[in-house]
């Protein structure tokens, strides 16, 4: 509970420092998003094609990984035992649970008229575009351009808590469980739109091309 708390007042704390740190100029700017000429909305089936696409991204399955060994090391839940049985059953819960996320963000994406892409920061510090990358869990583009709340992300991410409970053992049948699953999974979708916003960066750091 205590890493929670730590995670969850990362997230506020990045969100405050965004709106805080200034906009980059328009020379330093990424000309992607809808405030770019080449910008355009997409249409429903665009979408399913978008999510299709990034449906099994490398990074979904590894942080299945990682999450799935944090429950290992913590023997969460413990009816489950130990070992590599034991991981697999945890693994595949994650996957599953994931699975079931995504089967709920595209429809509610699909008619409240959310915008399914990631769009970089356009701020110049490491701060404000941390905290642009966590607001984007909760604060996403619309069809149009303009903002809105990722009703989708919330919708998906408690909904497949409330689902994926239900395979794991009774005493986990319960609103505090499903809260707790929930919010873990927002904040992995904020850690991966971290690693989508730096992730140009480090491969240029790296010298590895586009």
């Amino acid at each position: 509970m205590i890493g929670r708390a730590f995670l969850l007042t990362s997230s506020v704390t990045c969100i405050l420092l965004a709106q805080q740190s200034p906009p980059a100029t328009d020379s330093d700017a990424k000309t992607s998003g809808p405030k770019s000429p080449e910008w355009s909305a997409l249409s429903v089936e665009d979408k399913l094609r978008y999510d299709g696409r990034h449906l099994f991204d490398v990074e979904n399955f590894i942080f299945a990984g990682i999450g799935a060994s944090f429950d290992q090391l913590r023997d969460r839940p413990s009816e489950w035992g130990q070992g590599w049985g034991a991981f697999g059953e945890r693994y595949a819960s994650h996957i599953g649970q994931y699975l079931i996320q995504r089967s709920i963000m595209f429809p509610v994406q699909a008619i409240d008229h959310e915008d399914t892409r990631y769009f970089r920061s356009k701020r110049t510090s490491f701060q404000g575009r941390v905290g642009d990358a966590f607001l984007h869990t909760i604060w996403r583009h619309s069809d149009n351009g303009g903002m809105m709340p990722a009703y989708s992300e919330f919708l998906g991410d408690y909904g497949a808590a409330a689902v994926s409970r239900l395979w794991w053992p009774q005493r986990f049948h319960n609103g505090t469980s499903i809260f707790v699953a929930g919010s873990d999974t927002m904040l992995v979708d904020a850690g991966i739109n971290v690693l989508h916003e730096f992730a140009p960066d480090i491969k240029r750091w790296l010298h590895l091309g586009h």
